[in-house]
C-alpha cells in the first residue's frame, strides 16, 4: 500500500535587501551639501567685507587689513584706494561656485525653506563656518609671519652704496624769492626731495617723513642739516605758493628751502638729471613721481639715494647721522 507524500509548503520569499544610502551619500544628495556651501559663502563674503570696509590704522586687525588690501585689491598705501574690479572678482568667484552647486542640485535646495531642515544639518553648517574660519585663521598666521620677516632688515651697507654725484649749478628762487644754488650749502649736510603743491599722494607722505627726520635729530645735528624741495610743477608754482605750502608743513626758511627753477624747461631738466621721474597724466593733470631723498655730504656731492621703502626708511637715518657726524669740507679756493 502506497502511502502519499506530501511536499512541504513553500515558506515566505525572503523580503529584497534594502541598501541603505551611507551618510557621505545622504551629505552629498541631500541638503546637507548645499547648507554647508551656503554657510561657508555666508562666512567668506562677511570676511571679504571686512577685508574692505574694516579699520587699517594699525593694530593686529588694522595691519592685517592694510596688507590684505595691498595683497588683493590692488592697494594704493599712498591713498587708502583699492581696485573695486579687484574686490568684485573676490566676492563673485564664490557665489558662482555655489549658483553651480544650487543649480546641479535644484530639486533640493527647496527643501531650505523649511527650518526644520537647517535645524537637522546643524553640524554641516558648523562644518562650513569652521573651514572658513580655519582658512582666515591661516590667513592671519601667515600675515603675521610675513610682518615678522620685512621688520628684520639687512644692515646699512654704509659706503658700499656710497657715490659721489655732481649737483646741478643752476640757479633757483626759493619760497622767499631769494636766489639759491647747491653751492651755497657746501660745508652742510643737505636733504633733498621732489614735491608739488597740489599733490596729494606721495607728497604728504613725504612732507611727514621729513618733519620725523627733523624731529629725531639732536638740536647740534640739526643745526648742521639743511632740506632742499624741488618743485615737481614748475610751470604753475610760485614763490608765494610754495611759501604757504612750507610754512603750513611747520617748516622754517632757511633750514627748508622750497625751490623752483627760473624756467620751468630747466627746471625739468634738472628732475631729470636727478632721476625725479615726474611725470604729469593728461587726463586727470595728476603728476606720478617717485618719493625720492638725496642725501648731500659737506663736499657738495650726492653721496647716497633713498626711497620710502621699510628698509630704505632706515637706511635713510643711519646715512644722516653718519654723514652729519663726518668733518667739515674745506673752504673752496677762492
Amino acid at each position: 500500500m502506497l502511502i502519499p507524500v506530501h511536499a512541504p509548503e513553500p515558506g515566505p520569499l525572503p523580503e529584497p535587501a534594502v541598501r541603505r544610502d551611507s551618510a557621505g551619500e545622504r551629505f552629498l544628495t541631500g541638503p546637507g551639501l548645499l547648507v554647508f556651501l551656503l554657510t561657508a559663502l555666508a562666512a567668506y563674503e562677511g570676511f571679504l567685507l571686512l577685508t574692505i570696509f574694516g579699520p587699517t590704522g594699525g593694530g593686529l586687525l588694522g595691519d592685517f587689513v592694510r596688507d590684505f588690501q595691498l595683497w588683493c585689491y590692488r592697494g594704493d598705501p599712498r591713498t587708502g584706494g583699492i581696485s573695486w574690479l579687484a574686490v568684485s572678482v573676490m566676492m563673485l568667484e564664490p557665489i558662482f561656485i555655489v549658483a553651480v552647486a544650487a543649480l546641479l542640485w535644484r530639486r533640493v535646495i527647496v527643501q531650505l525653506g523649511d527650518w526644520r531642515v537647517w535645524r537637522a544639518q546643524v553640524r554641516a553648517a558648523a562644518t562650513g563656518l569652521g573651514v572658513i574660519t580655519v582658512c582666515v585663521a591661516g590667513l592671519v598666521w601667515y600675515a603675521r609671519i610675513d610682518a615678522a620677516k620685512t621688520q628684520v632688515l639687512p644692515p646699512f651697507p654704509g659706503e658700499r652704496i656710497r657715490v659721489r654725484l655732481d649737483l646741478p649749478g643752476e640757479m633757483f628762487i626759493d619760497q622767499k624769492g631769494a636766489a639759491f644754488r647747491f653751492a651755497d650749502l657746501r660745508g652742510r649736510v643737505v636733504l633733498v626731495t621732489g614735491v608739488y603743491a597740489t599733490c596729494s599722494t606721495a607728497c604728504p607722505e613725504i612732507f611727514l617723513e621729513m618733519n620725523k627726520l627733523l624731529g629725531e635729530l639732536p638740536t647740534a645735528d640739526r643745526a648742521g642739516l639743511s632740506v632742499v624741495a624741488l618743485s615737481l610743477n614748475p610751470e604753475y608754482e610760485t614763490a608765494e605758493l610754495m611759501n604757504l605750502v612750507a610754512e603750513g608743513r611747520g617748516f622754517t626758511h632757511p633750514e627748508f628751502r622750497y625751490v623752483n627753477g627760473e624756467k620751468p624747461a630747466e627746471m625739468h631738466d634738472v628732475l631729470t638729471r636727478l632721476q625725479f621721474s615726474a611725470t604729469r597724466n593728461p587726463q586727470t593733470g595728476v603728476i606720478d613721481h617717485t618719493n625720492l631723498f638725496l642725501l648731500v655730504d659737506r663736499s657738495g656731492h650726492i653721496a647716497y639715494r633713498f626711497t620710502l621703502e621699510p628698509r630704505h626708511r632706515a637706511w635713510l637715518r643711519e646715512a644722516l647721522r653718519a654723514l652729519l657726524c663726518e668733518p667739515h669740507a674745506a673752504a673752496p679756493a677762492s
